[in-house]
This record gives structure tokens, C-alpha cells and sequence, in this order.
């Protein structure tokens, strides 16, 4: 996410805190195996630590399996511990859905444990970008303490290129690409046995997206990728768990589509975008969490985006 997306007013959004004072992470169990931590429907500051995306993972007979690292190495650490509460198993990996940062500034604390990293291949675009380096200063900034200088980027141990099966304590994970979507290296990941799809930023539920530089086209089409696994819950990147997926993803297609609708023929008529952006009916929206913080963002970034196509 951009330094611009964070540096805007945030909601006013509770933080729960545990007994010593720090941001309360209280693992949610979705199936027999399967948890998840739900970030806040907020954008990241230094008193939330950056606690605003979810994290998930599944105990296994022989390890533990991590999706998705949260937002800054102190949010990792509470989550290390949460787990060791929850079993003795070691945490032998994690997956990451895409690399923005409020997913991934966690990573550094699961490698110093000894889990294998997991992502696709076009993160390695991201760690190297201009964009990453600018959105770590800023960070250090924007959430320091949490986020300092000793804070890091961490590449993946196994680049994916399109779809992977690993398997942990007879437990499948099926890993499929699913981008350019969210981002570019966007990844979803099914777990039969749990019937649990994580679908990172794919979904959003209880707040308005953050879409950035997305491919919307592209992150439609990767929507309907999800009736092929038809899972019984669906931990999103953002929000509550969903157990039904099927109505629960509407709203984040719905939002997507009345983008590309009330933005494409300003974009193909090379009209003023405030004027559109003016004249469109954003009623259904306004008054959701990070409405006013992202919404214009989001338009007009679907404006360009249409463009180009």
C-alpha cells in the first residue's frame, strides 16, 4: 500500500489491548485445525502497530503452516506465541498471499523460528522495486515503533510460479496464482481437509477495498476461481470470516464492477475524472469503514487502469 493510502485521517477504530498494554491478537478457530487473527478495519498507525490485515493458520501432526506474516515483526511475534498456545508444533511455514506490506513486515520474525517462506514469483519484482524501499521508509515513520530500521524485507525460500501442492503432516495445501489481480503475485490457498479457502486480498468483508494499482479486470476474473474449490469458510484478507463465500464475495465483485461501470466511459472518453467521480451515486458506500480514506483513491486508480486496457 501507498505512503499516500496511510498517510490519510484514519476512523476512529477501537484497539483492544492485552494485559501489558500491547495490541490484543485472539486467534479465531473457522474449522478443526484452522484459525485466524482479524486485523482492524482501519488504516495501520503506531498505536494499532499496523494490525490491519488478517493472518491465518493450520496445525498439523508435524508443523504448523502460517498464511500470511501481518504488519509489522512485533504483531508476528504476539501471533508466534498465540499459536504456542494453541499447540507445541512447530511452525514449518508460511505463506504469503502477495507482498503489501501490512501482510508482510511480519516475515522476519517466522524466519528466526525456521519456517520456510513461501510466495509467487512476481514478489521478487516487488522487493526490488523503488516502491518497496519508499514504502519501508515511510513505514518507520508512520508505525515506528513497530516498524524501525531494524525492520526488513524478506524474500521468499520457495518462488511459485503458478500453482503448488505441499503437503505437512498428511495435510494438503493447494497453492494457486491467481494474479495480476489484488497484486501482481496475488495467491490463494485451499485446504480440503479443512474445506478452508485463504483468499487473501482477493476478498474484503466489513470495510471498502484498498485497490491501488490492481488489475480489477484481472481480480474479477480471479473471483470465480472460487466456486471451483467451493469452501466451506473463506478467511479473507480483511474482515470476518466467511461461511457463506458465495454471497460473502458479492460485495467485493459488486464494488469492483460499479468502479469499472461508473469510471469506464469518462476513462474511454478521456472525460475529467472529478466530473465522474462527481456524478456517480456512491450511497450503497459511503459511511463504510475507509470510505472517505480510500474510495476516490480507488476510482480514480480504476480511471487510469481502464486507460490502459
Amino acid at each position: 500500500m501507498s505512503a499516500i493510502f496511510f498517510g490519510l485521517a484514519s476512523a476512529q477504530t477501537p484497539v483492544a489491548k492485552d494485559d501489558a498494554g500491547g495490541v490484543l491478537l485472539k486467534p479465531i478457530q473457522v474449522s478443526p485445525n484452522t484459525y485466524f487473527v482479524q486485523g482492524l478495519a482501519a488504516l495501520g498507525t503506531s498505536e494499532n502497530q499496523n494490525f490491519i490485515s488478517n493472518a491465518g493458520f493450520v496445525v498439523t501432526p508435524k508443523g504448523v503452516v502460517v498464511v500470511d506474516a501481518l504488519g509489522s515483526p512485533p504483531l508476528a511475534q504476539k501471533l508466534i506465541k498465540e499459536i504456542a498456545k494453541v499447540t507445541p508444533q512447530k511452525i514449518v511455514a508460511v505463506i504469503v498471499t502477495h507482498y503489501h506490506a501490512d501482510h508482510v513486515y511480519g516475515l522476519q520474525e517466522f524466519k528466526k523460528v525456521g519456517a520456510k517462506i513461501y510466495a509467487q514469483g512476481d514478489g521478487r519484482n516487488y522487493l526490488s522495486s523503488e516502491t518497496a524501499k519508499q514504502r519501508l521508509i515511510a513505514s518507520r515513520i508512520d508505525f515506528a515503533p513497530s516498524v524501525n530500521d531494524k525492520t526488513h524485507l524478506v524474500s521468499a525460500d520457495v518462488w511459485i510460479d503458478r500453482n503448488l501442492k505441499i503437503q505437512v503432516g498428511g495435510v494438503n495445501f493447494l497453492i494457486s496464482r491467481v494474479g495480476p489481480a489484488h497484486a501482481p503475485e496475488d495467491l490463494i490457498v485451499y485446504v480440503p481437509t479443512e474445506g478452508v479457502l485463504f483468499a487473501g486480498d482477493l476478498v474484503f468483508r466489513g470495510r471498502i477495498p484498498f485497490v491501488g494499482n490492481a488489475d480489477s479486470k484481472g481480480w474479477l476474473k480471479a473471483l470465480d476461481e472460487f466456486e471451483k474449490f467451493n469452501p466451506k469458510v473463506v478467511v479473507p484478507g480483511h474482515g470476518a470470516q466467511s461461511t457463506n463465500p458465495i454471497e460473502d464475495i458479492r460485495f467485493t465483485r459488486d464494488y469492483l464492477n460499479y468502479l469499472r461501470t461508473t469510471m469506464a466511459p469518462a476513462a474511454q472518453n478521456l472525460d475529467p475524472f472529478d466530473e465522474a467521480y462527481a456524478a456517480a451515486d456512491w450511497s450503497e458506500y459511503d459511511g463504510m469503514p475507509l470510505f472517505r480514506a480510500a474510495n476516490r483513491m480507488n476510482a480514480y486508480n480504476v480511471y487510469l487502469s481502464i486507460q490502459a486496457e
